[in-house]
């Protein structure tokens, strides 16, 4: 899948697409360890497409709270409270929130 088409994606499709990889990654490695699999190189490229399916993911929610800091939603002292009560898809924690939000300002 290019990178094109998981930029289509919606935000429940890329979840659904990293699920069901990680499962058949987690598959190829145990077949691969049991029996040399006839291409060992999959696990490569399987361990690839996670990556990039995470950083399209992680990137989206980055841009969704730069909006909302833009939008004046989100600021440094509701920070703490949208993080506790929002569920991130992806690792941000509290001073990543407040870097975007103080790069958004800028």
């Amino acid at each position: 899948m290019k990178n094109s088409e998981i930029k289509g994606l919606s935000i429940e499709e890329i979840k659904e697409k990293i699920s069901s990889s990680e499962k058949n990654l987690q598959s190829m490695k145990f077949a691969n360890a049991i029996s040399p699999i006839e291409n060992p190189l999959q696990i490569k490229d399987v361990r690839r497409f996670i990556a990039r399916l995470k950083t399209e993911l992680h990137n989206r929610v980055v841009a969704d709270v730069a909006d909302k800091a833009k939008s004046g939603e989100l600021t440094n002292f509701n920070a703490r409270e949208f993080l506790s009560k929002t569920n991130l898809d992806s690792p941000l924690n509290l001073a990543k929130i407040k870097r975007i939000i103080a790069d958004s300002k800028n």
